[in-house]
């Protein structure tokens, strides 16, 4: 099992990028994002009981980056025996640069440990395109976007993964560059 993990800073084409990959790659399985996941769980969440307060990146980050980890595993271990070829929305290894952007130390020994089980085959990392615009999900403003990408970048070049960074080109020249690596 070949498992590809595709980071970068907010707006730096990922979704476009994997959709583009499953049209590809009809055979791979694909992950989606893990904190999105659980953002989305906690909204959904809040709005079913309304008592509960959900744990976000904006008002608990100790807390979200837990649930985060959590469901990174989750969504890992899932994976299909038969899988081939895998293309992830982010991996463990962003855990390590959002906990080092938001001064957290806690997890850092944990996430080390299970980024060297994960066994990813190696990274793609996404330039920044465009102009970068928060959503309901992503709430950065746009300096906030541009560290932690930096953070990121980081976290990547510093795995111990052969990391293939994607410049700022169109998804048709981004899918040439990972066909050409994959083989």
């Amino acid at each position: 099992m070949r498992k590809i993990p595709i980071s970068g800073g907010p707006h730096s084409g990922k979704t476009t990028l994997l959709n583009a990959l499953r049209k590809e790659y009809p055979d791979a399985h694909l992950l989606e994002e893990p904190a999105e996941k659980v953002i989305s769980y906690e909204l959904a969440r809040e709005e079913a009981e309304q008592s509960y307060i959900g744990t976000f990146p904006w008002n608990n980050y100790a807390g979200f980056s837990r649930l985060v980890l959590d469901a990174s595993v989750e969504l890992e271990e899932a994976i299909p025996g038969e899988a081939n070829l895998v293309f992830q929305d982010r991996s463990i290894i962003d855990n390590i640069g959002y906990n080092k952007l938001n001064g957290l130390s806690d997890l850092l020994p944990e996430i080390s440990e299970r980024i060297e089980v994960a066994n990813y085959a190696f990274a793609l990392f996404c330039q920044p395109v465009g102009t970068y615009t928060p959503t309901v999900i992503r709430r950065e403003t746009p300096e906030e976007a541009q560290r932690t990408h930096e953070f990121l970048a980081e976290a990547y070049d510093n795995s111990g993964l052969m990391v293939v960074h994607l410049p700022a080109i169109s998804v048709t020249e981004r899918i040439q560059l990972i066909r050409e690596v994959i083989q």
